[in-house]
């Protein structure tokens, strides 16, 4: 691959990774992406149905995904209340408009108007309300929804009587996505999911939500494909094609399918979240799969139809005990030290990220079959 090959495909990486390429702070990348913005564009709208946003300040790639997955979430946000104040804030900045100020003060008040009657009721007197509604302005500025004009967020936290100046800039208006139906009329989450996917079958082929997913998802399983989607992937000759086309794009990309699960391996890292990485999580995760993938062969542990693994909390937690004993040695000692059951919540959770296993709701633990994928131990 030649060398400007290769550029544009760094390009594209970048523009999957970041949520925008700012031009004041990513100079470089925003004109190599301006530069090449023709082909990039036909790109993205031939693989993945999706738009390519320029503007002055900024480029982005309107990444829908087929599915929502956990990971997709707001990592500041850790609950439903963040979500809420910053989908009432955004309605808030839309009804302002571009390069506005107001004060935190104006912002509470409209969270009160905005805010659904059905939700948990809030008081901004507690103070952990006073603090999701912070982490949620605070993120917005780190999005660059907003900047701050004068004084600190920081003191809403301890004082509900706290003031802020705000400005609001060009960029919250193309935070949320676009979709083309009435919200007023969703009544749920569910209804929204089903709105949504309807959508995106409408306005994309199977090959392009194979894509959207294989490039925002660390695996896909054929049980949550369509007929036309698993078709592509069964049948060696589309399968083959498929591959080609990603590879001759993508340098050092490559397709891997095994018992119904495909997913999309790198020769080389440059942009996002890699599995397994180094550092103690990721190898404890390896650690856990490779001793899950023991049992599969030694058939302690039987797979389901789709090769899932399920137990329950407390088996999979005594399993994990199983390889703390085992490679101890070298494990952190901050890692040793905290019990067994928060650090398995952590390993769960990373896994749960890339879709390698997941905490159900009934005290039960599944595990896919990527999680065999890689697998390894240390030396004793």
């Amino acid at each position: 691959m030649d060398k400007d090959r290769l550029v544009l495909q760094e390009c594209i990486e970048a523009l999957f990774h970041y949520h925008w390429i700012h031009r004041d702070t990513q100079a470089d990348l925003y004109f190599q992406i301006l530069a090449r913005k023709a082909d990039i564009a036909e790109i993205v709208r031939e693989y993945f149905g999706y738009r390519l946003l320029l503007r002055n300040e900024f480029i982005k790639l309107e990444k829908i995904p087929v599915t929502s997955k956990s990971f997709m979430g707001v990592g500041d946000f850790t609950a439903s209340l963040h979500y809420i104040f910053f989908c009432c804030l955004l309605a808030y900045l839309e009804d302002n408009g571009e390069d506005q100020q107001f004060t935190l003060q104006n912002a509470c008040d409209a969270i009160r108007m905005y805010y659904p009657e059905e939700a948990v009721p809030f008081a901004w007197e507690e103070r952990s309300h006073r603090k999701a509604f912070a982490d949620v302005l605070q993120h917005c500025v780190k999005l660059r929804l907003v900047y701050v004009v004068d004084r600190e967020i920081d003191g809403f936290r301890d004082n509900d009587q706290h003031d802020v100046l705000l400005q609001t800039t060009p960029y919250f208006r193309h935070f949320a996505l676009l979709y083309f139906f009435d919200l007023s009329k969703i009544q749920n989450l569910r209804q929204l999911e089903e709105h949504i996917g309807k959508e995106i079958v409408h306005v994309t082929t199977p090959r392009q939500r194979l894509l959207r997913r294989l490039f925002l998802e660390s695996v896909i399983y054929d049980d949550e494909l369509s007929a036309e989607e698993s078709g592509i992937l069964e049948d060696k000759e589309e399968f083959n094609k498929f591959n080609a086309m990603i590879s001759e794009l993508f340098e050092y990309w490559n397709l891997e399918r095994y018992h119904r699960t495909t997913m999309l391996t790198h020769t080389e890292s440059r942009y996002g979240d890699y599995y397994p990485k180094d550092d103690q999580i990721s190898n404890a995760a390896v650690q856990y799969a490779t001793l899950i993938w023991d049992k599969v062969n030694t058939q302690e542990i039987a797979l389901n139809h789709n090769g899932h693994a399920l137990c329950s909390k407390n088996e999979a937690i005594v399993w994990f005990q199983e390889i703390k004993d085992l490679h101890r040695h070298g494990w952190t000692k901050s890692f040793t030290e905290r019990s067994l059951t928060v650090i398995w919540e952590e390993v769960i959770g990373f896994m749960s990220d890339f879709h390698m296993a997941d905490a159900l709701t009934d005290d039960q633990v599944v595990f896919y079959s990527a999680a065999g994928r890689v697998t390894g131990e240390y030396v004793s």
